[in-house]
């Protein structure tokens, strides 16, 4: 290399460090920012920001209790990632038991009901009515067990499009 080249890329050199720098300091630029006068600002922004991020946590854990309860899990279960094909047959198993019991359970009581009722001296017009008020009851269960379950496959077939 030559003389005339080195001082040539000295200049260079020069003229692209002093660019550097200026771009450092922000000189040239419409607004340098400065961090004392904007202190204020940032604070709000910042309490803006975690307001925001503890209202999402708060919707996504509304959303873990909800289904939760549509599960029927309590808080001593595995969450759903760490259950296996062992654990859900288990558990499949321990809620059939428990409505065999309560199948049971009913059966027991309607026997005992119809004990009561028919060794009672009731007359024909009060039993009948209470028949009427039994029957009443039976069709106001059947209806909402089908709105329950047609709101059940609505929400299916919407959380799985």
């Amino acid at each position: 290399m030559s003389l005339a080249d080195e001082s040539n890329n000295d200049d260079t050199g020069q003229k692209i460090k002093s660019l550097y720098f200026d771009i450092l300091n922000s000189k040239g630029t419409k607004g340098t920012y400065a961090e004392s006068d904007n202190e204020e600002d940032e604070k709000k922004h910042v309490k803006k920001l975690n307001k925001k991020r503890a209202k999402e946590l708060r919707k996504q854990q509304k959303k873990i209790r909800i289904t939760d309860k549509k599960e029927g899990s309590s808080s001593d279960e595995l969450p759903f990632f760490m259950r296996d094909a062992s654990i859900i047959a288990a558990q499949k198993e321990r809620a059939a038991e428990a409505a065999a019991a309560a199948a049971e359970a009913a059966r027991a009581k309607k026997k005992k009901r119809k004990k009561s009722s028919s060794s009672s001296d009731d007359s024909d017009e009060d039993s009948s009515s209470d028949d009427k008020k039994k029957k009443k009851k039976d069709k106001k269960k059947k209806k909402k067990d089908k709105k329950k379950s047609k709101k059940a496959k609505k929400k299916d077939s919407s959380s799985s499009s």
